[in-house]
């Protein structure tokens, strides 16, 4: 848990959040021959993404994700967060993991697993602020059925509090 952290902390924290789910997404862009295109019409099933993610395999055509609750996002732009969506998707299919609580939960440890060997520990803020993000939406999401409304605000409450109160402090926000 962090006492403070200076707005210049943050911009860069959130730049190398960015920076490091661009150059994942990309990476596997380029793998797989198609990117993706933020939209209101996103898949939001595994069936639906799995057709997507055929869809995108036999044209090339990029694959939809999700462009809602983009503006206040532990990244520094709306196109980290596409990035993320992208990578988080594409291991969703990948992985053999479905949109239920525990899958989700396997894939934000694999997603902060590739943090870690990319160079950001535990006690780094680009770190703290991932783990809300990935792991946790997750458990907000489990407990609560509802996403979380201000995810930045969400991710630095869990970075000052710690992840269950930061958990804690949004389910309040929602009420």
């Amino acid at each position: 848990m962090r006492k403070i952290i200076s707005s210049t902390e943050l911009t860069l924290a959130q730049k190398n959040l960015s920076n490091h789910v661009l150059l994942e997404a990309s990476n596997i862009a380029s793998r797989v021959g198609f990117d993706w295109r933020p939209t209101d019409d996103a898949p939001n099933t595994y069936k639906a993404l799995k057709t997507a993610f055929e869809v995108s395999t036999r044209t090339k055509a990029p694959l939809p994700v999700s462009n809602e609750n983009s503006s206040r996002v532990v990244f520094i732009n709306e196109e980290g967060n596409y990035a993320y969506r992208f990578l988080h998707d594409m291991g969703h299919v990948e992985m053999g993991l479905g949109f239920n609580s525990p899958d989700e939960f396997e894939l934000a440890r694999r997603l902060m697993c590739r943090l870690e060997r990319a160079g950001y520990g535990p006690e780094t803020l680009e770190w703290q602020l991932y783990q809300a993000d990935a792991i946790g939406q997750v458990m907000h999401y489990a407990i609560t059925k509802s996403y979380v409304g201000d995810q930045l605000q969400f991710a630095l409450d869990c970075a000052y509090h710690g992840l269950d109160c930061g958990i804690f402090l949004e389910i309040e926000r929602q009420r």
